[in-house]
Order: C-alpha cells, then sequence, then structure tokens
C-alpha cells in the first residue's frame, strides 16, 4: 500500500500477527525496512509487485528479532545489502553480518532517512526518521493504544526504552509506523500515547 509519494507500508492483521510489519521506501533506488518472516514472505513479495516495487536493493532491520528478519536472507539472495546495528548481533538468533556500518543519515536517491538509536526493546534498536512526511518507523518502541515494546526480553532495559520514548517525543512526528499494528497518525495523539507508554514502562 502506497503510504506516501516514496514510501509503501505493508501492514499485517491476524494472519501474520507473527511477522512484523515492512516498509519500503523507493526513490530511484529501493530500501525495505524489516522484511519479516518467511510466513509473510510470499504475501509481501506479491504486494511489492502489485505496488510496481520490483527489486530490492537494500534491507535494513530495525532489530533483530526473528520476526523482524527472518526474510533478510530471501531479499539478499537477489543481491540487497543488509544493514543494521551491531549491538544487536548479541541477541539475535540468525547469523548476518551487516555489509556496511549505519551512519547518522541513510540516503535513498535523494530522500533522506535519519539512522536513531532507540535501545531498551533490544540493545540495537533503532528508529528511521524521514523528516520531509513526519514519519518514523520504530519497531518494536511503541504501538497503537501507548502500548511500549516489551522490556523483559533477553537484552533489553527498562530505562534504556524510557530514554527512547523520550527522544521520540522531541521529534516532529506525524505519523508512526510501528513494527506490528496499524499505523499511527495525529501529532496529539503520538504525543499522548508516548506519555502514555512512558508512564506504563516508569510503573516497572
Amino acid at each position: 500500500m502506497r503510504l506516501f509519494e516514496k514510501v509503501y507500508a505493508y501492514v499485517w492483521g491476524s494472519a501474520f500477527y507473527d511477522s512484523s510489519n515492512s516498509y519500503a521506501i523507493v526513490d530511484g533506488e529501493c530500501v525495505l525496512i524489516d522484511p519479516g518472516t518467511y510466513k509473510s514472505y510470499t504475501n509481501l513479495f506479491g504486494l511489492m509487485r502489485n505496488d510496481r516495487v520490483y527489486s530490492v536493493d537494500c534491507v535494513l532491520n530495525t532489530h533483530m528479532h526473528k520476526d523482524h528478519c527472518e526474510s533478510n536472507q530471501m531479499f539478499m539472495r537477489k543481491g540487497a545489502l543488509l544493514g543494521f546495528d551491531e549491538r544487536d548481533r548479541a541477541i539475535s538468533q540468525f547469523s548476518f553480518s551487516p555489509d556496511f556500518k549505519l551512519g547518522k543519515v541513510f540516503l535513498v536517491g535523494s530522500t533522506e532517512i535519519e539512522v536513531i538509536r532507540t535501545p531498551g526493546h533490544s540493545p540495537g534498536s533503532v528508529t528511521y526518521y524521514m523528516q520531509e512526511c513526519e514519519a518514523a518507523i520504530t519497531g518494536d518502541l511503541i504501538f497503537e493504544g501507548g502500548i511500549p515494546g516489551r522490556f523483559d526480553l533477553y537484552g533489553s532495559d527498562r530505562i534504556e526504552l524510557v530514554k527512547s520514548l523520550e527522544i521520540l517525543r522531541g521529534l516532529d512526528i506525524e505519523y508512526i509506523l510501528p513494527g506490528h499494528r496499524r499505523v499511527i497518525q495525529g501529532k496529539n495523539g503520538i504525543n499522548s500515547m508516548l506519555e502514555k507508554a512512558i508512564e506504563i514502562v516508569e510503573l516497572y
């Protein structure tokens, strides 16, 4: 589904509840963020073709949990390069190695994606922020309803999660593109959700 001029969102319902959402940024070349699981790969590939997205030059991961990165290799076999924060190698069940080191900015054609470290759910979790469309691809940092990402997993950190949610509050965001569930729209609602998520995490 085309979300913005250069951004496509593949948001799964209950049929693929155990696979992450995927997002493609297309501007001359194509970057796919969080390909998800093997289970959802065929559907993802078909939906991308329906959107006339025929090839992927680079795969980026918000973090390296199975539901976000299992299908990395399906695109790597077709020549896609891989990028993620190496801090997550310690918690991943896969032996992926990044083809390049993530800097502070990643360019897709002329589209600038800011790479922001937002650990807590995992040590290497990152948010990909596109200022031109006021959108943040947040992985498992926060979900609709102000539900924070889990912080009871190996490598997670409650205090870091709060700090990361605070970082998100400092950005100009109209859309949150989460790792699961629906895309969230509306600055006021997003601010309220972030406050709620911080309160929930701080209770523990």
